[in-house]
């Protein structure tokens, strides 16, 4: 008798897992979130952290989030060189020709410079807003700063 109670258990569990997951992805289909978007966080979830730090930093300009990047990513070496305000505003110029930033793929190149730099390589498609698209292959350099991955603009860009 014990032994019929644990199986009527065990498949109420299996009920409930089968409905709590269909209740799941019936909220995220109809939430607007699509197969291809779902691969792409799945995919985000298995990059490095400095590969994730690229992929933010890439949505943000995507996104025209000046004000992200500097609060979030840009090294505490480089904010010192240059003030919040004309950060922005400077980036904020470059993003007016754009019109959209399709990451492709970032792979992580391990480290540089006797290991105070990680290197990673993200490939992109730039749309500007005259209906122009390149694709640009960049090698974008991280540097740790309180566990977080910070992108060294002085290195990167320059």
């Amino acid at each position: 008798m014990r032994l019929k109670y644990k199986k009527r258990n065990l498949s109420s569990d299996v009920a409930r897992i089968i409905f709590f997951s269909f209740l799941i992805m019936t909220i995220l289909l109809s939430s607007g979130c699509n197969v291809s978007k779902l691969k792409i966080d799945a995919a985000y979830i298995l990059k490095t952290d400095p590969e994730k730090a690229v992929i933010d930093f890439l949505k943000s300009l995507n996104n025209k989030e000046p004000d992200y990047i500097y609060d979030n990513l840009l090294s505490v070496k480089d904010k010192n060189n240059i003030s919040s305000d004309k950060f922005k505003e400077e980036l904020d110029l470059i993003l007016t020709d754009i019109d959209s930033i399709e990451i492709e793929k970032t792979t992580y190149l391990g480290y540089e410079d006797n290991g105070s730099l990680v290197k990673v390589v993200a490939q992109f498609n730039v749309k500007y807003v005259n209906g122009e698209t390149k694709k640009y292959k960049k090698y974008i350099y991280l540097i740790e700063e309180n566990k977080e991955w910070k992108i060294v603009f002085d290195k990167t860009f320059i």
